[in-house]
């Protein structure tokens, strides 16, 4: 079953999961020209809601790249111990045909009420969306570091300066 990331976000969404888009999906939203091919969210931990997320992915066909069962990947007690005694940062899951990728960033999800509270609505089809605030997204991708994450942030840097003049 092929399925794309938008549709995995209307699943994710009609879950009730509450969740902030953050990564190279935000940055776009922000007006970049960031090409990506996996999405990435921060999720509130909410033993109900992140069980029936976890089971849309699952019936979706997205498995998680770890080797563990259904009832352990939606369980958030086992989430919390994977965070805090394996340092994990993320549960990313793969779509069944490979092509593209939705990552639970589990590991700041802790902040997830701070995002929550500055992050931005977007209108996508029926669902409205909260995506990161442009600082916040910009303090993710320089806490990461990696050289698409630098890049990004003198992206939206230009794009914030261009907003507040």
């Amino acid at each position: 079953m092929a399925i794309d990331f938008l549709k995995l976000l209307e699943r994710l969404a009609e879950t009730g999961l509450e969740f902030v888009i953050v990564g190279g999906v935000a940055a776009r939203l922000h007006g970049s020209d960031r090409v990506t091919h996996d999405v990435d969210v921060v999720p509130a931990l909410d033993a109900h809601a992140w069980a029936k997320a976890i089971d849309a992915l699952w019936s979706a066909g997205a498995r998680p790249r770890i080797p563990e069962p259904l009832e352990r990947v939606r369980d958030v007690a086992c989430v919390d111990r994977w965070i805090r005694e394996k340092g994990m940062i993320a549960l990313s899951f793969r779509s069944a045909d490979g092509f593209f990728e939705i990552d639970l960033l589990v590991g700041e999800s802790k902040r997830f009420g701070d995002l929550r509270k500055r992050a931005i609505e977007v209108l996508v089809g029926p669902h409205r969306y909260l995506v990161a605030h442009i600082d916040d997204l910009m303090a993710m991708k320089r806490a990461a570091g990696r050289p698409q994450d630098l890049l990004d942030v003198e992206t939206l840097e230009r794009i914030k300066s261009r907003t507040t003049e």
